[in-house]
């Protein structure tokens, strides 16, 4: 991530032990500080539900919303709806270390946790490894119906008599 995003800064310092919750909207503004992003354009509601104890705090993260990817088949834009839930343990500790998937330690004496890198491979966790566009009603491709078709044609297309005649040369011991 190039630059923090104040808007996921939480404020830890002086937190009293209780139950707390924030809602934000993530949006293109957010993706577009990420590096080798995938996703293109996006609108994803989080609910972010805090309880706070002594020496720990456990955050409840619950999106929902959609992003624009690219398709693997056809390479045209499709919305992907997104849907997951995520927990995140913070306790206090000596230095900003991760413990786990699941478990990270900060330094005492920070005031704010940024979950703005969480916030974003939370996301990215929640697409799809195989994307394409989603089927219709009828069980029907919406790919981009030039590109299906430069496939299909690309795919029946007959060999390079060049690589044939390769074929035939054998190595013999």
């Amino acid at each position: 991530m190039e630059k923090s995003n104040r808007e996921f800064l939480i404020p830890v310092k002086g937190l009293e032990p209780g139950e707390y919750h924030y809602d934000f909207v993530v949006e293109d503004a957010f993706f577009e500080q990420f590096a080798f992003q995938d996703i293109h354009h996006g609108k994803v509601m989080l609910s972010l539900d805090i309880e706070k104890e002594s020496r720990l705090m456990v955050l409840m993260f619950r999106f929902e919303g959609n992003v624009q990817l690219i398709c693997d088949r056809c390479l045209d834009a499709y919305t992907q709806p997104l849907k997951g839930n995520f927990r995140l343990i913070v306790k206090y500790g000596e230095k900003m270390e991760e413990i786990s998937e699941e478990m990270v330690t900060i330094p005492y004496e920070d005031s704010y946790f940024d979950i703005a890198q969480y916030v974003y491979e939370f996301i990215q966790l929640m697409i799809p490894m195989k994307r394409i566009h989603p089927d219709d009603e009828d069980g029907n491709s919406t790919c981009n119906i030039e590109m299906l078709e430069k496939i299909e044609n690309f795919e029946k297309a007959k060999t390079d008599p060049r690589w044939d005649a390769l074929k035939e040369i054998k190595i013999k011991k």
